[in-house]
């Protein structure tokens, strides 16, 4: 890697941030790997990338950081937790947020860390295994052109980076998003279930609404998973948190019902009933 190429940390190695550090370390970027358990980092140990003892680490030797944890909890313990990215980070430091936490969070997180001369970056990311293949969506949201500075770190799996604004834009894209697939997965599940009532085979019937004008991502998904439960048991934590984290953002308004998140709520509540069947 050359001099002028920023040195790149990334936390957050679960399902989606996996895929997204294994493309850097395809593309030569060489990331300072930070996991709070010892195991999984193991796979990273004979390969290019770079292995830290703690975030406090990550923090003293990154010019950008990518946090890819789960919710906000998560993410401020390794930015101020004891040995956490704060306790040594440099000014001129950019965090980008990939975990889906709300505009709140994100926009209270740049006040609370431009006083270490510390930017964030609005960067939740879309698309699931698409990384991969180096075919993430990036939402980004940022102030003064910091998101450019990511681009190494962006570019290596993503191939659409959006930019929709300002901080917390990236987060209420993201929210919103995922409150349509929320909503189009709810009446997916509803389609199967009228199928099976009127005797039609759900397979085939998948093969028919995945090719033909009322295809979507929720039908595909729920062909791969192969029932309402199951689907349910693995969606809803996430779903869950991001429907929740939209009823926040949109309360107080005036929307017209059945509105969006409306719509999406009603769908966590299936998948509540379906987990506990």
């Amino acid at each position: 890697m050359s001099a002028e190429q920023p040195r790149v940390g990334f936390i957050g190695l679960g399902h989606q941030g996996r895929p997204m550090a294994d493309r850097m370390i395809e593309c030569g970027v060489r990331p300072l790997l930070w996991a709070r358990r010892a195991e999984i980092l193991d796979p990273y140990r004979e390969t290019e990338a770079r292995i830290a003892a703690s975030p406090a680490e990550v923090g003293a030797t990154c010019d950008v950081i990518g946090l890819c944890l789960y919710d906000d909890a998560a993410t401020d313990a390794v930015l101020f937790g004891p040995d956490g990215i704060m306790t040594t980070v440099r000014a001129g430091t950019v965090i980008a947020v990939h975990a889906t936490v709300g505009p709140d969070y994100v926009i209270d997180l740049a006040r609370r860390v431009a006083e270490a001369g510390v930017r964030v970056v609005d960067a939740p990311v879309s698309g699931a295994d698409a990384a991969r293949a180096g075919e993430l969506l990036v939402i980004l949201g940022d102030e003064d052109g910091d998101g450019a500075r990511c681009a190494p770190m962006f570019d290596a799996y993503a191939s659409r980076v959006v930019r929709v604004g300002g901080l917390g834009a990236a987060q209420t894209a993201k929210l919103l998003n995922n409150a349509l697939m929320a909503a189009t997965t709810g009446l997916v599940f509803d389609l199967f279930e009228l199928a099976g009532e009127l005797g039609l085979d759900s397979s085939a019937l998948g093969e028919v609404v995945a090719n033909g004008s009322g295809a979507c991502y929720a039908v595909n998904v729920y062909r791969a998973v192969g029932d309402a439960r199951t689907l349910s048991v693995r969606a809803w934590p996430t779903l869950h948190k991001d429907v929740d984290l939209l009823g926040k953002v949109t309360a107080g308004q005036q929307v017209a019902e059945p509105s969006l998140p409306g719509v999406a709520a009603a769908t966590i509540r299936q998948m509540v009933r379906r987990r506990t069947d």
